[in-house]
């Protein structure tokens, strides 16, 4: 294992930076059952979820100068109880104000898991150190939208909607336990809180950082449009069973996570910038075999195998891309995690907006928005960083 990390400690990283995609996805399946029991419409339970999106945004802005002045461990700490307090209250909710608001804070909470973890491996590892332990934080973290869905359709099931939020407010418990004796203290200089604000400008002179902050959104938006639309596509497009679309979706996401497993190993032998250049390479042109398949009306496996490629590229972009983005951020390593994360969800975003927005009966918004986005990838790394490398 990389520098010989502890397991324990390795685990507890990759809790915490699920927390946005399982408190997202754990109670995806109850919006129907939560729109009943406050007696509102079910689209109407979709404004909880854009006031989480909307936290999770902010938030990580707010914790990137606060963990650069005040350290990595308290504001993590801070951040897991606000999220274990309101997964408690958003289960008595009677309202959907309530709801709205409280998933708000919550997000708030949740947040601090995604910018202090990065903030944490760039402060222990140099940058292919840093790159195998992203690979083994996404094996961990990935597995959260595989299990989610099928979890919280398990405990709506056994319980009702509520005790989702009583679930992750247990969750929030063990990685705050998790927190408290595994994480360590890794923050060597401390920068006032004025300049950890201030370094926010400095960063948007940083070219190289920009560029591979977009570079992690443009990727992981095909992602995005990968959840938006593959339900529709493959339940109506290409007719899968209902009992078939799970595995389907399981496997890429699976594909994923090997992917990532497999980077770690190739960074033994092989440079970050090349894997970079050839993942890629290789996601522009899965997407286009995808896009292709479409065109031609292939079936089903010319399908799934480049787009299976595709969601599998992510695996090698990710961990690389973050790793060079944070590789000369040293004191303002948070700062740099949260502008980062913020930048990398909202240009991901677009990817789902784009083909909700375009749907029109048909796969094209999907491999459309998946080709439109793998070739940005391309033309971000080649043209703008390694032009310069």
């Amino acid at each position: 294992m990389s520098k010989n990390i502890e397991k324990s400690l390795l685990i507890t990283l990759g809790a915490l930076a699920a927390f946005g995609p399982m408190t997202i996805d754990l109670y995806l399946p109850a919006f129907v059952e939560i729109g009943k029991d406050l007696l509102v419409a079910t689209e109407d339970i979709q404004y909880s979820l854009t006031s989480f999106l909307a936290g999770l945004s902010i938030g990580q802005l707010i914790y990137g100068p606060i963990s650069d002045r005040f350290g990595r461990k308290k504001p993590l700490l801070f951040g897991i109880i606000i999220f274990i307090i309101t997964s408690v209250l958003i289960s008595f909710a009677q309202n959907l104000e309530t709801l709205i608001g409280l998933r708000f804070i919550q997000a708030l909470g949740s947040c601090v898991g995604m910018v202090i973890t990065r903030a944490i491996i760039r402060d222990m590892f140099e940058p292919r150190e840093a790159a195998k332990v992203f690979s083994l934080v996404i094996l961990i973290m990935g597995v959260a939208p595989v299990i989610a869905p099928v979890l919280g359709t398990q405990i709506l099931l056994l319980f009702n909607w509520r005790m989702i939020f009583i679930f992750l407010a247990l969750f929030g418990c063990l990685t705050l336990v998790g927190s408290i004796f595994k994480v360590p203290e890794t923050l060597k200089n401390s920068v006032p809180l004025k300049k950890g604000f201030v370094n926010y400008f400095h960063l948007l002179k940083d070219r190289q950082f920009i560029i591979a902050a977009l570079v992690s959104g443009t990727i992981t938006a095909g992602m995005f449009s990968y959840i938006a639309g593959s339900a529709f596509v493959f339940l109506n497009i290409f007719k899968v069973s209902t009992g078939t679309y799970p595995i389907i979706f399981g496997a890429n996401a699976f594909g994923f996570i090997v992917c990532s497993q497999v980077n770690a190993r190739l960074l033994n032998t092989y440079s970050i910038d090349a894997i970079l250049e050839k993942a890629s390479i290789f996601a522009l042109f899965a997407a286009l075999c995808t896009f292709l398949s479409v065109t031609f009306h292939l079936s089903l496996p010319f399908f799934l195998v480049p787009l299976f490629c595709s969601i599998g590229s992510i695996g090698f972009i990710i961990p690389n891309i973050t790793a060079k983005a944070l590789e000369f951020q040293h004191e303002r390593a948070a700062v740099a995690s949260a502008m980062m994360g913020s930048i990398q969800f909202c240009v991901s975003s677009l990817g789902s907006v784009l083909v909700t927005v375009f749907a029109n009966g048909t796969a094209w918004p999907l491999v459309t928005t998946l080709l439109v986005f793998n070739s940005l990838t391309f033309l971000l790394y080649f043209f703008g960083i390694k032009s310069e490398g």
